[in-house]
């Protein structure tokens, strides 16, 4: 039965109006994705509407479309003899933006391929206004052109946890050990993240003023606002543990081992307090954690200062509750991070240091303390002896990581750390006072 024009006029109707909705639903996609981005990630979205809009005129011009002479079906039965025009057949261009640059993925055409893309990138360098451009293909049929506004080493972007006006930009208890935490980005602007619940134990080394309180900034500041773990810091230059003596589990600031070694003995007992679980949960590592079962991060900064402490005795006691902790402490839901200027093997025994299997490493000053972190080192294109090295910048593996990559913190200061903390006490997270020394209401 055909239908009659009151039905086509409805059939009308509805497609126009799932074509206006579509088209609203695409506006409002655009203006929160414009809306929460940062001033940087902005700038990449208008450079990525420009690619696009020029990309059918930049293609031919590279190289990267190729003709196609095959006659389309109205031309072949066409009464028409003359010979068909060739049509110009360019890749589908899809970009994503961030704070970097521009991402673009695009289909290889049969006679575009990886190595025509490759002989271009200087032409699209150019054309697009990057500093920087890596052509690779992840999957056949698929090019992927990663083009650099700014290089992601170079830049310094703030940490998640503030606002645009450095305030907190979080609350206490926000977030849980699986959460990833952003420690910053590679050379490539690849995010490096850290997952505390899956991770082990790690080793974190620098000279003074390499930036390596930055990246320690970050860790105990996520850890901090995690609601099933227990931070524990040791630290007897205050440096790291100040800003979180108020609220963290335990803290020690003794130069002496014989109070931090007491702490490590509290760990190891938590850790044997734990093995009924492997029982009644017939595991053989505990990686569901509650507030009723945390997840313990110790941190130790200058560890050097209780290794190499000259109370022979408290330093063999210190050190035998490292190891302890180092060598079974991951399967008890146990996190060490331990911090130093020289991984030297004076400072740490090869029994502990091959237990730290996440490494960070600032500037240091010999090759052979950065071998300490990377045996292979000397094999790799990147070291962290090297004078020229900017702050904040180290070389790190993490988690599944290959082999290690430059890596370019986020930026938490210490001032930043304290304003995090004062929020954690007004929630009545406070477990302690500060010392009299550290009490900045007295002092003034």
């Amino acid at each position: 039965m055909p239908a009659t024009p009151g039905a086509l006029g409805l059939w009308a109707l509805w497609l126009f109006g799932l074509g206006v909705f579509g088209l609203l639903g695409w506006g409002g996609f655009c203006f929160i994705r414009w809306y929460r981005a940062d001033t940087e990630t902005r700038a990449s979205l208008r450079q990525a509407r420009q690619m696009r809009w020029g990309w059918k005129r930049l293609a031919p011009m590279l190289g990267l479309a190729v003709k196609d002479a095959t006659p389309t079906v109205l031309q072949q039965f066409s009464p028409d003899e003359t010979p068909a025009k060739p049509r110009v057949l360019t890749p589908r261009l899809h970009t994503r933006a961030d704070p970097f640059g521009v991402t673009v993925t695009a289909d290889a055409l049969p006679q575009a391929g990886l190595s025509a893309w490759q002989d271009a990138a200087e032409g699209l360098r150019d054309a697009w206004g990057m500093r920087r451009i890596r052509i690779s293909q992840p999957k056949p049929g698929v090019i992927v052109a990663r083009g650099f506004r700014r290089e992601p080493l170079e830049a310094v972007i703030r940490s998640p946890l503030l606002g645009p006006d450095g305030s907190p930009a979080c609350r206490p208890g926000q977030f849980i050990s699986t959460d990833e935490v952003l420690l910053g980005w590679d050379e490539d602007g690849t995010p490096i993240v850290l997952n505390l619940a899956y991770s082990a134990h790690a080793l974190v080394a620098g000279t003074t003023r390499s930036g390596k309180s930055i990246t320690v900034n970050t860790l105990l500041a996520s850890a901090s606002l995690m609601r099933d773990v227990r931070l524990i810091v040791i630290d007897p230059n205050l440096g790291a543990v100040a800003p979180w003596w108020r609220t963290a589990y335990k803290v020690s600031d003794a130069t002496h081992p014989d109070e931090p070694t007491e702490i490590l003995r509290w760990v190891r007992e938590e850790m044997q307090r734990r093995e009924r679980l492997f029982w009644s949960g017939r595991t053989d590592r505990i990686t569901a954690f509650s507030e009723e079962l945390p997840l313990l991060l110790v941190v130790i900064d200058e560890v050097a200062n209780y290794t190499r402490h000259p109370d022979r005795k408290a330093r063999e006691r210190f050190e035998a509750e490292l190891l302890a902790i180092a060598s079974q402490g991951a399967k008890f839901g146990v996190r060490l991070w331990l911090l130093t200027q020289k991984p030297s093997a004076d400072v740490l025994t090869t029994a502990v240091r091959t237990n730290l299997s996440a490494r960070i490493c600032h500037r240091v000053d010999t090759i052979e303390d950065f071998l300490h972190l990377f045996p292979d080192g000397r094999e790799l294109d990147i070291t962290a002896a090297d004078r020229t090295m900017p702050q904040g910048v180290s070389i790190a593996s993490i988690g599944d990581m290959r082999t290690p990559v430059r890596l370019r913190s986020v930026y938490l200061t210490t001032e930043a750390c304290w304003k995090i903390n004062d929020l954690m006490c007004a929630s009545g997270l406070k477990v302690r006072e500060l010392p009299a020394r550290l009490d900045l209401d007295k002092a003034a």
